[in-house]
């Protein structure tokens, strides 16, 4: 799952389970007997367009379906080689059908447009008292809006961002750590005394990644005029202070701007996690959930606080990316994969996946004391991920991907000085305005 965010280059889960006739999973756990909840036996496939292996989806998904749901045959398929489009064709030329698909917001229902396999929920959900009100609701809002009022998918699982921190830079330079509940400004003035020179090594004291927290911006300001189809990095002034706040404020120090010029990018996962040259990173949980991170986080004292707010949106984080779950049109056994979705939202299934350290979608007390219990590491501040309410999630579009890439490009000159803000925005709100044309021209084939 590359949780990074709302990435067209995927960001996902995938998974080929395979349960047995004779009740055990692919992961060997014991047979256990259906309970009186559980359907008649039937095989449900998921499919999440991912190229994660099978251990990662049991990790992340299975293993508690398995032990729920013994006389089901749970499968999941890995993506094939190539873009989701052309791994979903070649799966559907084959005549294979999938159940479930799942993916995070933008991906999950593209594809599923794209491909033709949305299937409305509604009335099967009100059969199989399906609760959705107990779930976090900008999640289901976002739904509801890309779905046009229909329910083509269910949240199970979220991402957010928070301020990750290297302990060790801080010691090194005898700088307090940070704290909770700061403003941008306050994280700025302390990564400004952080973003110095030491033995030949260029420190950065704050930065984040452009294409994520652009798409997750905390002030939910769309990519895209939906009314009109048009950008609005150039119009809207909610973009030049977020840039300012992140790629300029952070960046006027002589010896980050050369390094920035030298390495030709906004200090990313890269500098946080390999390197440990940067001190102070908003990013999402993906950084120390994902099986390729996590040996290399284990090798430097980090910890995490909450994201800095804007003085106009106090109490408020970042936008979620919301992993949704839906049944296709293909779907063989809708009542008995109904059943495993509404499991998955449940108190018990919620709170198990909070221990393996994804966000659930039911916030309860419980779920949210038992986050990362069974992560490699138990003992970080999760309570910060909880601390603000999510910022809502604007209107996106099929193009909307190609845009937000187009916004984070100006990041790199912006933080150099290269152009200057008005600049590069109206040259992104001409590029950007290119790219969605192409994406309408191509809508029909």
């Amino acid at each position: 799952m590359s949780m990074t965010s709302r990435k067209i280059t995927v960001v996902p889960l995938a998974f080929v389970l395979l349960l047995t006739a004779c009740g055990k999973s692919g992961g060997g756990d014991a047979v256990q007997q259906p309970t009186e909840t559980q359907t008649a036996p039937a095989e449900i496939i998921f499919y999440g367009g991912s190229t994660q292996p099978q251990d990662f989806f049991d990790r992340q998904y299975g293993e508690l379906l398995y032990k729920k749901f013994p006389q089901h045959t749970i499968k999941y398929i890995q993506m094939p080689a190539g873009t989701i489009q052309e791994a979903t064709t070649k799966l559907l030329t084959e005549g294979q059908r999938f159940d479930i698909f799942y993916n995070n917001i933008g991906i999950f229902e593209n594809t599923l447009f794209w491909a033709g396999l949305q299937y409305d929920m509604t009335e099967l959900m009100k059969k199989h008292n399906v609760d959705l009100s107990r779930l976090e609701q900008e999640s289901i809002q976002a739904m509801k809006q890309f779905s046009a009022g229909k329910t083509y998918g269910v949240p199970v699982t979220d991402m957010k961002f928070v301020l990750f921190y290297n302990k060790d830079i801080f010691d090194k330079f005898g700088v307090a750590y940070p704290k909770d509940g700061m403003t941008w400004d306050e994280a700025i003035a302390l990564g400004k005394k952080l973003s110095r020179t030491e033995d030949g090594v260029q420190y950065v004291g704050l930065s984040t990644s452009p294409s994520q927290f652009i798409s997750q911006n905390q002030l939910s300001i769309p990519l895209v005029n939906h009314q009109t189809d048009q950008p609005t990095i150039y119009s809207n002034a909610g973009w030049r202070k977020l840039f300012d706040a992140l790629f300029v404020q952070p960046m006027q120090d002589a010896g980050v701007r050369s390094k920035l010029e030298s390495t030709k990018s906004i200090p990313n996962n890269d500098a946080f996690v390999n390197k440990q040259d940067l001190a102070m990173y908003a990013y999402n949980i993906a950084i120390y959930i994902s099986p390729s991170l996590i040996p290399a986080m284990q090798k430097f004292n980090w910890d995490m606080v909450t994201m800095p707010i804007f003085a106009e949106a106090p109490g408020v984080g970042s936008q979620t990316t919301p992993f949704y779950f839906g049944l296709t049109n293909m779907a063989k056994e809708k009542d008995a994969a109904m059943e495993v979705l509404k499991f998955m939202i449940s108190d018990e299934y919620q709170s198990w996946v909070s221990r393996r350290g994804f966000i659930p979608t039911l916030m309860t007390d419980e779920t949210k004391k038992e986050y990362g219990k069974e992560t490699v590491f138990p003992d970080k501040n999760y309570a910060a991920l909880f601390r603000y309410k999510n910022a809502p999630i604007p209107p996106s579009a099929d193009y909307t991907f190609s845009v937000n890439n187009v916004y984070a490009g100006t990041a790199l000159p912006i933080a150099t000085g290269v152009k200057d803000m008005n600049t590069a925005f109206r040259e992104a709100e001409e590029l950007a305005n290119k790219q969605i044309e192409v994406f309408k021209r191509n809508r029909g084939k």
